[in-house]
């Protein structure tokens, strides 16, 4: 049986109303505090009011950010499949693996902002179709992580004699593999992130409607031939939890989401980044060390 994963602390860096020198800071922060993972989302335009700020694109943003920092985690929280071809998103994904010396994760997911796309023009298939889009880029991730030359006839995605050249840095029972991060929550991707994910990533306001999807999830990693307990979870806790509540209730807070087997407690960057680091040097220091 594979050991549970132990905890982590990260730290989301949405880059909607956020400058370059900004992000760049909350990841250097991040780095120099000790956080297991930092991240930016992958949106062409904000999530928040105004919608005409600015917001940078997420990869080549990532590609720099390997570089500024030395130790964190970074990835995306997390790429849409609707927005690029799957072997383009790989290529993408290895090279930040190469720039970073080994520190990409793969966040990955079905997309779901329609209105994003119609505005720049990608194609919005229906949800089941775009699920069905995603596990069929799975499977051909897998294939060029492994393969000398692929050849993949999908209904979706066709690859033909295709190099895949070098291969991720990170490897997993020996071969080239990037971690796979995808968020869900319906059935049907609970049961792909069963049989897929290193890391699930998912967030909630009823703890038994996630003990419920948690069920889901295990029965098909199970079935699938895998140790469900052997996959991170996460979630994402807002600024304001760290800037307005008591650390009692932060402490309550933490302890009930891992007791649900949370391994990864992510947090949304405030505008000023200095204002985490007293919680990551008092709350997270802790429970650090009570956890381990």
């Amino acid at each position: 049986m594979t050991q549970t994963p132990g905890v982590r602390f990260g730290l989301r860096s949405s880059q909607h109303h956020r400058t370059w020198d900004q992000i760049r800071a909350n990841f250097t922060a991040a780095d120099e505090w000790g956080l297991e993972s930092a991240w930016v989302f992958d949106h062409m335009i904000p999530l928040s009011d105004p919608r005409t700020g600015p917001n940078l694109e997420g990869w080549t943003l990532l590609a720099g950010l390997a570089e500024a920092t030395q130790n964190v985690l970074i990835g995306t929280m997390v790429t849409g499949i609707t927005y690029r071809n799957p072997s383009l998103l790989l290529k993408e994904a290895t090279t930040v693996d190469h720039i970073s010396n080994g520190r990409c994760l793969l966040g990955v997911g079905a997309a779901w902002f329609e209105g994003e796309h119609q505005m720049f023009g990608f194609d919005f298939p229906g949800p089941g179709e775009r699920v069905s889009m995603f596990e069929e880029a799975l499977k051909l991730f897998a294939m060029l992580q492994t393969q000398d030359r692929t050849t993949f006839e999908g209904q979706y995605y066709q690859v033909h004699d295709a190099i895949f050249e070098p291969k991720p840095i990170q490897q997993q029972d020996g071969k080239p593999h990037l971690p796979v991060v995808i968020g869900g929550s319906r059935d049907r991707m609970l049961r792909i992130i069963g049989r897929h994910a290193d890391w699930w990533d998912n967030n909630f306001s009823d703890e038994n409607e996630y003990r419920e999807r948690v069920t889901k999830m295990e029965a098909a990693a199970e079935k699938a031939g895998r140790d469900p307990k052997a996959i991170r979870r996460s979630t994402t806790l807002g600024a304001e939890f760290i800037l307005d509540e008591s650390a009692d209730t932060q402490r309550r807070k933490l302890e009930s989401l891992r007791e649900l087997g949370i391994t990864d407690f992510l947090f949304h960057a405030p505008d000023d980044i200095q204002q985490l680091r007293p919680f990551v040097e008092t709350m997270v220091s802790k429970l650090r060390e009570e956890w381990a």
